[in-house]
């Protein structure tokens, strides 16, 4: 269990700062609800998972090419800016959000939109693989396969408490917030882009 606790408490405090997925955690939910907003939590708190077991694991059982992990990157990177765009130019009547769909596929469509978020940040690979050489290095927990996958279950489910908890103090001051929407919109808008710029930047010093 000690593999579990220590996964959650890593899980949770890597989440805690800003980043393209908490900002449009945040832009989701006082648009969509909570529904909308959790699901592309799980997309990132998903690939979580995988990214930290297959580097705890030291499995390979995803391969690709340099490049294709580059234009992968690019792909997400442009993704992010196009959002940033979009919300910095959209044109608002009011503040009512309206009806929101909640149908399967459109909370997965939210899920992919959490995974493409998650996969644009160029220094994730190199992240994940200190943050698995740190966790090694405590030498709190046995290396063993339980506990390999324990420790990935944990940070997933640690990224994903997070979100829970940053989505428990948006409905509390939810009121405040909506009341500020137009401009919260516009500020996600600037963010997301300059998140893309900075990540662009990360990614033209690495290849």
């Amino acid at each position: 269990m000690i593999a579990l606790f220590v996964g959650l408490t890593i899980g949770f405090l890597m989440c805690i700062p800003i980043g393209p997925i908490n900002v449009w955690v945040i832009h989701t939910y006082l648009k969509k609800g909570f529904p909308h907003a959790f699901s592309i939590a799980l997309g990132g708190s998903s690939m979580d998972f995988i990214y930290f077991f297959t580097i705890m694991t030291g499995l390979s059982f995803v391969t690709y090419s340099e490049d294709f992990g580059t234009n992968l990157q690019l792909f997400g990177i442009g993704f992010i800016f196009i959002l940033g765009l979009i919300e910095m130019s959209r044109k608002y009547e009011g503040i009512a959000l309206g009806t929101v769909d909640n149908a399967a596929h459109k909370l997965l469509g939210s899920v992919l939109i959490g995974i493409v978020l998650y996969t644009s940040n160029p220094t994730l690979v190199v992240t994940m693989t200190g943050l698995g050489a740190f966790v090694k290095s405590l030498g709190l927990f046995d290396a063993t396969a339980l506990n390999h996958l324990l420790v990935a279950i944990g940070l997933a489910l640690g990224s994903a408490s997070w979100f829970l908890f940053l989505l428990a103090m948006l409905k509390r001051y939810e009121g405040a917030v909506k009341a500020r929407l137009l401009l919260f919109n516009k500020a996600s808008g600037v963010l997301m882009v300059l998140l893309s710029l900075v990540m662009s930047v990360r990614l033209y010093a690495k290849v």
